[in-house]
């Protein structure tokens, strides 16, 4: 029995929920599939698995080994990709975590000619909540500034300095007005990032400024289209609406009036290995931001 299969078939149980899923995803038989799990029971000492005939649940030592085993798994696979990639187009799956709206506003506008120029790479896109640290394990992370993110784990490589300015439709300012100066635009009507109508922000001359609006949203998409319909001023980073700004979707808005800069990193794992996949698109992100 294989050691790297009965893993990848225990793994693949796990996620699945079934013997038989697993079967299906790996294109064997449920059979064969226990027969894995058993000689990797054997072979680990311990149960890893408990099950009944309508289900199949991880025992406390199994959930450790499955965390364990995919993490290992994952650097395995980059090893081999490495290794086959020194003397060849770079190939494998590379696995980018972002925030919602950095991933849908900004990653995606970059990933077509990427992938066109390495077109071996396959992406996976897995996004977070603002400030939240991705739970599955990827080869590259977009996201200001993180004091929660290990040092020891993870290397930081500077992208861009970040801050956000407001940004309106043309109808929404044709039928309600341009604020002149912050005291004008907190009697319109904004777009709230969060779960909660209000919101305090501090700007670059460190005044802190209260927000109000009949509209708050956690979904970037939501909010940006929110925006583009004339509901209100929004509150954003020019990186996001570049797109908006070029077609004449939305305009900028008192220009001056900036919130305080914070720098956007690129957080990669620290490796015994150079990861030839995101260093590629480290270097590619940077070179279209420059």
């Amino acid at each position: 029995m294989d050691w790297i299969e009965s893993v990848k078939s225990y793994i693949k149980v796990v996620e699945e929920g079934s013997f038989n899923a697993a079967a299906y995803q790996l294109n064997t038989s449920g059979s064969a599939i226990s027969k894995r799990i058993n000689w990797l029971e054997e072979r680990v000492g311990v149960q890893l698995l408990t099950r009944t005939t309508r289900s199949v649940h991880q025992t406390e030592a199994g959930l450790l080994f499955y965390q364990r085993a995919r993490l290992q798994l994952d650097q395995w696979q980059h090893l081999v990709d490495e290794t086959r990639a020194i003397n060849q187009t770079p190939a494998g799956l590379l696995k980018i975590g972002a925030t919602l709206a950095v991933g849908s506003k900004f990653i995606i506008k970059y990933l077509d000619e990427f992938l066109a120029t390495y077109p071996k790479i396959k992406v996976q896109l897995i996004t977070t909540l603002p400030g939240q640290v991705p739970e599955h394990n990827v080869d590259v992370f977009i996201s200001r500034e993180l004091e929660q993110l290990n040092t020891f784990s993870y290397k930081a490589t500077h992208l861009f300095e970040h801050h956000s300015g407001f940004f309106a439709s043309k109808d929404y300012l044709d039928k309600y007005g341009t604020p002149n100066n912050i005291n004008e635009l907190k009697a319109h009507n904004m777009l709230i990032w969060g779960e909660r109508p209000i919101r305090e922000i501090k700007l670059t001359n460190n005044k802190r400024v209260t927000l109000r609006g009949n509209f708050a949203t956690t979904n970037p998409e939501a909010l940006f289209h929110a925006a583009k319909r004339g509901m209100g001023i929004l509150l954003t980073s020019q990186q996001m609406v570049i797109d908006d700004l070029q077609s004449g979707a939305l305009v900028p808005i008192l220009p001056e009036i900036t919130t305080d800069h914070t720098r956007v990193n690129a957080y990669y794992p620290t490796l015994d290995y150079e990861h030839t996949r995101t260093q590629l698109f480290i270097k590619y992100l940077k070179t279209k931001l420059s």
